[in-house]
This record gives C-alpha cells, structure tokens and sequence, in this order.
C-alpha cells in the first residue's frame, strides 16, 4: 500500500479546521517530504532483498506500531466476522500483490520515475471511481483527469519497470471500494494496522522462498532502506498524519501531498545521482498539473 493509497482510504468525511497552525504547517511539509524518500530507500533495500522480503520487512512492524497507536486512542473495536473477509481482500490487493509488483517495478527503473508514478494514485482512483462507480466528475476533474493520464502514459513509456509499477497501482487504486466500507465501520488507523499486519502474514512464504533461493549480503544500505519504510514511511509519518487529522480538514491537508512528485526527483538525484530523462520530465510536470486540478477545488462562479 502506497502513502498516497494509505491518505486516501483511511480519510474521515471532510471536516475539520481549514486554518493550519504553523506547527501543522510544518509538520505537513516534513511529512511529505520523507514520504518523497521512499522510492530511494526501496531502491537501497532491493539490493539485498527481494520484493515480497522487502513488503514483509516493511508493513510487519509498520503494522505493529499502528495497532499499538490505535490502542493507546482507546479500546480496540471488535472486527464482525462478515468483515474479516474485506480486511483479507484488502490485504492480498492492497498490500500482497501491490507491493510484490510495485517492488519488482521499482528494482527495474529509477527512484525519480517511481515516485513520479506513485503520484499518480489520485488519477487512477478518479478513474476507477467513474468507471466502476459511476462518480460524477466536474469539468475542472476531467480536465486533470486528461491531462493526468496524459502524463503517465509519457512516464510509463520510459521502460519495462515502468509498467510494472503502474500496473501494481492501478489493482491498489480499485481496492478504495473495499477499503471506504470499512474506514465507515472501524477506525482508519485501525483498518490500516490490521490491513497490514495481514498482509504481512500472507507475505511470508513468499519472503521465506526468496530468502532460500537468493543470494542475500545485506549491505547497511539495503538495512537502512528496510528501516526507513517501516518505521519513518509508514509508522512515523502516519503516526503525524493521523494526529492532524484530528484537528484538520482532510481537504487542506490533502493538498500538500503535491509535494511528493514536485520534491520526489529530487531525492533520487541527491541520494542516488539520478537524472530525470525529457520524456519523464514531461510526463512528471502533466501528472502534477492533473492532480492539482483534482485535488484544489476552484471557487464556483456566482
């Protein structure tokens, strides 16, 4: 499950104070920007580890720390039996095949391209949400719907990796459904805890083959990328996010996730020498431009 994945399903109904603090202020921006680290550290990672090693590492203590938050907010909620099923479809979607693709994507391009594809996420979810849905979208969504999709397909054109990745997000993008019914029963940091630590102990099979059958030095590189997914990713800046919300609107706060493809290429050329080609370049600029139409609500005209 993405960052990106992970803000959008376990939302409250919009609500909340519009007027950030400075302090919120700050910490939005923080948060953001070691979100744009990840595609870096999961590079660092697959050094050593394969992609369903890589997801295990990553959500079984993320999952952990998360149940432990959301007990300290008080009593944990019982989950029905009729809705065990869904936290297990949403964990094999959200979290198994997601990542066991997404990782297998990432380790075949660049950090820079691969957080310019997370972005993505708000795109492929308006669409699902048409198409499977039957949303209705403004003219000001469709519009950066296009413009959106337009950038991913010069993105995804820039390699094989590329499209495996892409295809991880678009069977994450169609597990909101899922996910929406249950943040509407239980707790969204609940949900996302549990949806983890499932998720995790389908993985490890899949982890105990590819630790059998690859050849594993594990650098303090590919360990610290391991750390810096499970415990600043998911459990420290979710950890913030959810506090936020508390307080905040999810529309206002939603709109600094734009940070993460503006600063994202950013981080693959300071950690990792990377150079973002024109064509991804371009594609990036396009999928910026789509999710700011779709994420910053223009004032109706009287």
């Amino acid at each position: 499950m993405s960052d990106l994945e992970l803000v959008e399903i376990a939302s409250p109904i919009p609500g909340g104070n519009q007027v950030l603090s400075g302090s919120a202020l700050g910490a939005l921006v923080g948060v953001n920007l070691l979100w744009c680290v990840s595609p870096v550290a999961a590079k660092s990672a697959l050094t050593a580890f394969g992609p369903l090693t890589v997801s295990a590492l990553r959500f079984a203590p993320a999952g952990m720390i998360l149940l432990a938050m959301s007990r300290a907010q008080g009593p944990l909620p019982r989950i029905s039996p009729r809705d065990w099923p869904r936290f297990f479809v949403l964990a094999i979607l959200g979290i198994v095949l997601t990542y066991g693709l997404y990782y297998t994507g990432v380790a075949q391009t660049t950090a820079s391209e691969a957080v310019l594809l997370t972005a993505c996420e708000p795109i492929l979810i308006a669409l699902f949400a048409r198409i499977f849905l039957k949303e209705r979208l403004s003219r000001q969504q469709w519009i950066g719907l296009w413009i959106g999709l337009a950038g991913i397909w010069m993105i995804v054109g820039g390699g094989f990796g590329n499209a495996i990745a892409l295809l991880a997000l678009c069977i994450e993008s169609t597990t909101t459904v899922t996910a929406k019914r249950l943040t509407a029963l239980y707790p969204g940091l609940y949900v996302v805890a549990v949806e983890m630590l499932i998720g995790s102990v389908i993985l490890l099979p899949g982890m105990g083959w590819e630790l059998a059958h690859r050849h594993t030095v594990v650098s303090w590189g590919a360990f610290g990328g391991v750390l810096y997914l499970g415990l600043i990713c998911s459990a420290l800046c979710f950890g913030v996010w959810f506090r936020l919300m508390e307080s905040y609107s999810i529309s206002v706060m939603g709109a600094f996730i734009l940070i993460q493809p503006l600063f994202g290429p950013v981080s693959g050329w300071l950690f990792r020498h990377e150079t973002l080609t024109p064509r991804g370049a371009f594609g990036g600029a396009l999928v910026v431009l789509g999710v700011a139409f779709n994420a910053i609500r223009m004032p109706k005209r009287a």
